[in-house]
């Protein structure tokens, strides 16, 4: 981000006062959680940093907790750097003893490699979210219990200092920051994400046609398992007149009903008894071998049948619905979109999405991969059952009509299908979290409320919603 926007942001902001909740980090905020609602969040994309403060409700499922030292720690002031695009965010804690602590977190707002970096009064480190040694970065280091030093650049500030109008025709900086991550550079990071991907799925998919040639190429020998018998029976009765260092060898075809010539071809630098043995490995393996090379020749086909069909989806931008990660193997993005198209599910327009999970597998896939924080969850309360979810793809809030449905749908999907009054629990998915270690299918949740359903089918909610 250009100084004199950060510059103009702080003049804004930078007497902003308010107590911290909790530190939250994503994967590409951080984002500080603050009494009375309030977020502050700093954007830390290789492409652009700032920060920004946001009033609307975020949803954090999924974001890790970090640095609880801060917890409750005030916001005093807001400073920016005079020679580059360095924030410190000053603060002080106050513990049970009436202790002050001071902290400053120093925002490095500086692409490719933008930093946080939380210091004591004494600008101490505490903890970085990138850490690094001489070996990472000969002119300084960013590790816990250094002090801290500043980067030496050749960045120049601007000359003159930001005024209104802001671009996009925000109100202030602070709407423009808001609006640029929500609108520009969170898309671009999906499209960013799914060239990345596709990237991956291209060099899977050149994998596997490479695997499946060599599958040819071993199918092509197996082939001539018979051949190959013919030439290791041909050279057996025969083996005193073969000399080490023949190319070949002609003989009768005792496989041939019409007895033809076969001439049976030779390393030169095996002896006669090894020549015989090369034919008879070669028999057994392609006699042994057909059946099985034929199977993964199918599988192999299917594969790369599967992965130009996902490659083709992702390319579309109709893949962008599986949580796919940065980090994610070509296999895990296969495996995922396999999964997805195998579910039992009801596409509501361009809205909504039920979808039911019909064994242990599906359910925990639907759950913890699947689903997003704004999207609803249903499960029958006692009972054993499916787990059903409800996307909304546009964050919207579903019509209590369909959530009854959703509720028919997990009453139905459930051990008491047969039921006249079925207890079903429903919330959001940003509720619902999978104990470590827990086994497939099983969730706990909170912030719940609960109904009694008729169990229905997914025929008849069909032709309730006038589908």
């Amino acid at each position: 981000m250009k100084y004199a926007y950060l510059q103009a942001w702080v003049k804004e902001l930078g007497d902003y006062a308010a107590t911290v909740e909790t530190c939250y980090l994503t994967a590409t905020q951080m984002i500080l959680s603050l009494k009375g609602g309030a977020k502050l969040c700093f954007v830390l994309l290789s492409q652009d940093a700032f920060l920004y403060l946001d009033e609307a409700h975020l949803d954090l499922a999924g974001a890790k907790n970090i640095w609880p030292s801060i917890k409750n720690a005030a916001i005093e002031q807001i400073t920016l750097a005079d020679n580059d695009r360095i924030l410190s965010i000053k603060l002080s804690h106050r513990d049970i003893y009436q202790q002050v602590a001071q902290y400053v977190i120093v925002a490095e707002l500086m692409p490719p490699q933008p930093n946080l970096i939380l210091c004591n009064g004494n600008m101490v480190i505490i903890d970085a979210l990138r850490k690094y040694t001489f070996a990472d970065n000969p002119q300084r280091q960013v590790l816990a219990g250094l002090t801290y030093l500043p980067p030496k650049t050749s960045f120049t500030p601007d000359a003159e200092p930001l005024s209104a109008p802001y671009p996009d025709g925000a109100q202030n900086c602070n709407d423009y920051f808001r609006a640029r991550y929500n609108t520009v550079l969170q898309v671009q990071s999906k499209v960013d994400l799914r060239a990345q991907q596709s990237v991956i799925v291209k060099r899977e998919l050149k994998k596997l046609q490479k695997k499946l040639k060599l599958q040819e190429q071993d199918l092509h020998e197996a082939e001539q398992a018979e051949h190959w018998r013919a030439c290791a029976e041909g050279l057996k009765p025969n083996l005193h007149l073969v000399k080490t260092g023949d190319t070949s060898f002609c003989t009768i075809d005792y496989f041939d009903p019409a007895m033809a010539e076969i001439c049976i071809p030779l390393q030169t630098a095996k002896n006669p008894k090894d020549n015989l043995q090369f034919y008879l490995k070669k028999y057994q393996k392609a006699k042994k071998g057909l059946v099985i090379i034929r199977t993964n020749i199918e599988k192999t086909t299917a594969e790369i049948s599967q992965t130009e069909t996902l490659l083709a989806r992702i390319v579309s931008g109709e893949q962008t619905d599986l949580n796919l990660g940065k980090t994610e193997s070509a296999k895990q993005i296969i495996q995922k979109a396999s999964l997805s198209d195998k579910l039992l599910n009801l596409k509501i327009g361009e809205d909504y999405q039920i979808v039911i999970g019909r064994k242990a597998t599906e359910n925990d896939f639907i759950t913890t991969q699947l689903a997003r924080p704004h999207d609803w969850w249903f499960h029958s309360r006692i009972y054993h059952g499916a787990h059903v979810l409800l996307r909304c793809f546009k964050k919207q809030e579903p019509s209590l009509e369909l959530i009854r449905h959703c509720c028919n749908l997990a009453a139905w999907h459930s051990q008491a299908k047969f039921s006249a009054n079925v207890p079903v629990d429903y919330t959001q998915i940003r509720f619902v979290r999978k104990p470590r270690k827990s086994p497939p299918g099983y969730v706990i949740y909170s912030n719940h409320h609960s109904v009694y359903a008729t169990p229905m089918d997914l025929r008849t909610v069909k032709e309730a919603l006038k589908l």
